[in-house]
């Protein structure tokens, strides 16, 4: 089943550029969804993901860093099990251990997850710090 994620305002964090990160992950979400429904190639999503989280982690880590915010080694420690995880996931995806459906059946299921559980309650947390 396609369920397709849509951009919605209570998603925004209050910082334009972060919030046009966010609209590109949601992209690389369907982007995966849809390759994974006609069993196409999933590791150019992977790798779109990976240049992805380098620059939004980096770019929130920066902004968080300059506001002072008092939460950001967490937040750090947050992206780090994330990269950890998506390094994990590639690993898995290179050795042909499961098949292309399984693994992004589970990464959309993840992403989904980080989508609620991240952005829209630990990155909201920092919302006041940097709007």
């Amino acid at each position: 089943m396609n369920t397709r994620i849509q951009w919605q305002d209570s998603y925004s964090v209050g910082v334009p550029v972060l919030d046009a990160q966010h609209r590109h992950l949601i992209r690389l979400i369907n982007l995966l969804e849809d390759e994974k429904q006609k069993d196409g190639m999933i590791a150019h999503v992977f790798d779109e993901l990976d240049a992805y989280i380098r620059e939004h982690f980096r770019a929130e880590e920066r902004m968080m860093e300059e506001a002072g915010y008092p939460d950001l080694e967490e937040h750090k420690g947050d992206h780090k099990a994330f990269n950890d995880w998506l390094s994990s996931v590639k690993i898995a995806y290179d050795s042909g251990g499961a098949s292309s459906y399984y693994i992004a059946e589970s990464v959309i299921a993840f992403l989904k997850n980080w989508l609620v559980s991240h952005i829209l309650v630990t990155d909201m947390a920092y919302r006041s710090h940097l709007s």
